[in-house]
């Protein structure tokens, strides 16, 4: 079977192209929402995740199949539920990191600073997570020192970045005070069960200790989107600090 991609090089270009689409992807919409096109920003968005969420063709033989097909093969393998397990958590590392940098991009539209500080950074991150998400699932305890601290670093700007755009968004659209506590509970939850399964730790006594920090998180977004006055950077740095300070009492139990 002749191969597009060669084998030994698959990773480099999967991680290559996924860095290249998200910076142009998130460049783009950029400029759309500077100029103030909600739409273009919204289906730009939305056509660079689908593209990024797709696997890479392998073979000759699959170029000459049809988008649907393709769609209907990935959605086929997904039915395994041990490929869908492994899927789902693949998934919600970079998820949390685009989207959210996508909301952020929304709520700045005329800082360009601060848009450029965050497509860059946040190019990184979905780089570092192509890169090494894969094999740290599947050989953790074999994982080199630093590559499971890229990991993390990138896992906690996913945190800040989350909890900044649901504190962003919640107040734009003035949301009530409940329904932000329960993005917090959910960013929380998501982002420390897709941790628990990447360490194996996914039994009933480490799932216990993560709802009830999750809820513990949730309780404190609460009263963060009462009381704090200050921007939503700084009062998502506040619920990123007791998050990873939550994470290491559960890591270290």
């Amino acid at each position: 079977m002749k191969h597009v991609i060669d084998p030994s090089k698959q990773k480099f270009v999967i991680a290559a192209l996924a860095v290249g689409a998200t910076a142009l992807g998130l460049a783009a919409a950029s400029r759309a929402i500077f100029a103030y096109q909600i739409g273009e920003f919204l289906k730009i968005s939305l056509y660079v995740y689908i593209f990024l969420d797709l696997r890479p063709v392998r073979t000759v033989g699959a170029l000459e199949r049809s988008f649907f097909a393709a769609i209907r093969e990935r959605f086929h393998y997904m039915g395994e539920r041990r490929h869908f397990l492994h899927f789902q958590n693949y998934l919600v590392l970079p998820s949390i990191i685009y989207w959210a940098t996508v909301a952020l991009l929304f709520l700045s539209p005329f800082e360009n600073t601060i848009k450029q500080i965050l497509i860059l950074a946040s190019t990184l991150a979905l780089g570092i997570s192509f890169w090494y998400l894969k094999t740290v699932f599947y050989a953790h305890h074999e994982a080199s020192r630093g590559k499971r601290q890229l990991l993390f670093i990138a896992k906690l700007y996913a945190t800040f970045l989350a909890m900044s755009a649901s504190l962003g968004i919640s107040r734009y659209f003035g949301h009530e005070v409940l329904w932000f506590a329960l993005l917090v509970f959910s960013i929380s939850f998501l982002l420390m069960y897709q941790a628990l399964f990447q360490h194996n730790y996914s039994g009933f006594k480490a799932v216990k200790f993560l709802l009830v920090s999750s809820i513990s998180l949730g309780t404190i977004g609460y009263f963060v989107y009462i009381y704090w006055s200050v921007n939503y950077f700084s009062g998502a740095l506040l619920l990123t600090a007791v998050y990873n300070a939550f994470w290491g009492i559960i890591h270290h139990r």
